[in-house]
């Protein structure tokens, strides 16, 4: 399944109806709501090495793919009031009208789970990283 923010849903929905396309397992973190009987590839791995790369080299690419960041330094404060205004963002009313008019999919990840993250992408062991490396280039 594609990364559910700004893809429409529509032409998923219509193959997966149809019976043309089967999703047969989720490279995301946590289940999809509509597709809470799939599996999750991380439930597959059989090692912590294996998790790693998932996490890192699927689940974390995935977060990183829009991200809005400050500067190293910003005051806490400060992160904390941009961190409240996405999340009051993602509830306003004519926001959310907007996003449904596009068919615009909504999964915001929120700044604490990008940061947390960035902090496990930044302490992978150099062997995870070179056979990430190495699965990424063949």
């Amino acid at each position: 399944m594609l990364p559910r923010v700004g893809i429409s849903e529509d032409t998923w929905r219509k193959d997966l109806e149809s019976g043309n396309t089967f999703v047969v397992l989720q490279a995301v973190p946590r289940l999809l709501p509509d597709l809470p009987k799939v599996p999750l590839a991380i439930s597959y791995a059989k090692t912590d090495e294996a998790r790693t790369l998932i996490e890192v080299g699927i689940h974390s690419n995935g977060l990183f793919a829009r991200p809005f960041a400050t500067t190293p330094g910003t005051p806490k404060d400060r992160v904390e009031i941009l961190r409240n205004a996405f999340q009051a963002t993602l509830k306003d009313k004519d926001f959310l009208a907007e996003a449904a008019k596009s068919r615009l999919d909504l999964d915001p990840v929120t700044g604490e789970e990008l940061e947390k993250a960035v902090v496990t992408a930044s302490r992978v062991d150099a062997t995870v990283l070179a056979r990430l490396k190495e699965i990424l280039l063949k």
